[in-house]
């Protein structure tokens, strides 16, 4: 019984330091600019530069409720629904959960969005302010090494009225 448990753990170390050592991905490394989309709250563009190993600067364009909102009888006379346009610029600090293949990051940030709204007689504004503070997790692959897909959920203040918003996103990132 002890010979067996005994040429299990040899073989299983000898395994261990056999196996190829896990490389990094190359997001965030040798390719430090990305490009992409995000769906949710809001759903737009996003952009995402690193600027050393565990911190990013993160960017948003964001649009949301786009549409008809109502329509006469006779569906030729239609309103617009509500419309706005948001940008956002956060500094995020990243680290790393789990290695290999797939790599797992989880993040953590604090940026500002400005809001754009447009609309008849909706708000008595139509501009905003709000301070966020994104938390998230970043997923990237070492085959393809350009490519990082992530969840985002970022509690914000808004400051015009003061008020709470919660966004939250998945989205997909293309580096170059």
């Amino acid at each position: 019984m002890k010979r067996s448990v005994v040429t299990a753990f040899v073989v299983a170390l000898l395994g261990v330091a056999a196996a190829p050592a896990a490389r990094a991905t190359e997001v965030g490394y040798s390719r430090r600019f990305g490009l992409g989309l995000a769906v949710g709250d809001p759903t737009g563009l996003v952009a995402k530069l690193w600027v050393s190993p565990t911190n990013a600067v993160d960017f948003g364009l964001g649009f949301q409720h786009y549409g008809l909102q109502h329509c006469d009888v006779d569906g030729i006379h239609c309103d617009y629904a509500y419309r706005e346009f948001s940008f956002n610029a956060d500094y995020l600090w990243q680290s790393n959960l789990v290695k290999g293949p797939f790599q797992l990051d989880w993040h953590i940030g604090a940026g500002g969005r400005i809001y754009s709204f447009s609309d008849n007689n909706r708000y008595e504004h139509d501009f905003d302010l709000g301070a966020r503070m994104p938390i998230g997790l970043d997923g990237m692959f070492r085959n393809p090494g350009f490519l990082e897909i992530y969840f985002e959920v970022a509690p914000v203040l808004l400051l015009l009225p003061l008020d709470f918003d919660l966004e939250g996103a998945l989205g997909v990132r293309f580096y170059f």
